[in-house]
């Protein structure tokens, strides 16, 4: 095979899979496609030399990775208007939630204060408010206050793509780094800031935080 298609054939190993590789990972893949070991190794450092790969040195060992620029992610104005309308909705409900138990709590005082006949009209207004109230507490559960069902259900389906790529991506890194990191030196902290990799703990998120913001039965299998 020539040296342009063993170059082409490894490039497309490389970003097709979107993940880092080892140079014996290379190898034997590139076997299976016709290459030898020889082949494999030059067209790696030719792939490096021009950009199209990125090299990774970590003591003795060396990875190889896709350039990440391009890639599609959720936006940071997406994530923080999601986040921002989650904690509106959470808030509003905590506050129709205190607000009932306030309304519980008078009306059992007024039963031990007042007259029957005081007790029974207080009673029909507080029951009424309280209809109010806990109707009003559905519709906050619902976001019906504030987006549209359309609008609540668009939220829904693109935080649940999100997170289905997330953990995907999670997956797929947790296999690749156990399977690369075996004799590395350095703790991995250190490791994962000189190689640029982002952790959930240092992007300050959650995963299961987050999936939290669906409702239950719509949350995927992690």
């Amino acid at each position: 095979m020539a040296a342009q298609s063993a170059e082409a054939e490894i490039e497309r190993i490389i970003v097709d899979q979107n993940k880092p590789f080892g140079l014996q990972q290379l190898v034997d893949l590139g076997q299976t496609k016709g290459l030898k070991k020889a082949q494999v190794s030059k067209a790696v450092d030719a792939l490096v030399l021009a950009g199209k790969i990125v090299a990774k040195e970590f003591g003795k060992t060396k990875i190889f990775l896709p350039p990440q620029g391009g890639l599609s992610v959720l936006s940071k104005e997406d994530t923080d208007s999601l986040k921002a309308k989650t904690k509106e909705l959470h808030e509003q409900y905590q506050q129709e939630a205190v607000a009932v138990k306030r309304l519980e709590a008078e009306l059992a005082q007024l039963r031990n204060a007042l007259s029957q006949e005081e007790i029974d009209r207080q009673t029909a207004e507080l029951t009424k408010k309280l209809a109010h109230d806990e109707a009003k507490l559905e519709q906050l559960q619902a976001g019906a206050v504030l987006i549209t069902p359309e609008e609540r259900a668009e939220v829904e389906k693109r935080l649940r793509m999100c997170l289905d790529a997330w953990r995907k991506r999670r997956g797929m890194f947790k296999n690749i780094w156990s399977a690369i990191s075996e004799g590395l030196d350095g703790k991995q902290k250190d490791l994962y800031d000189e190689i640029g990799i982002d952790t959930d703990e240092a992007a300050g998120v959650d995963f299961g935080e987050v999936e939290r913001l669906l409702p239950a039965v719509k949350r995927g299998r992690r």
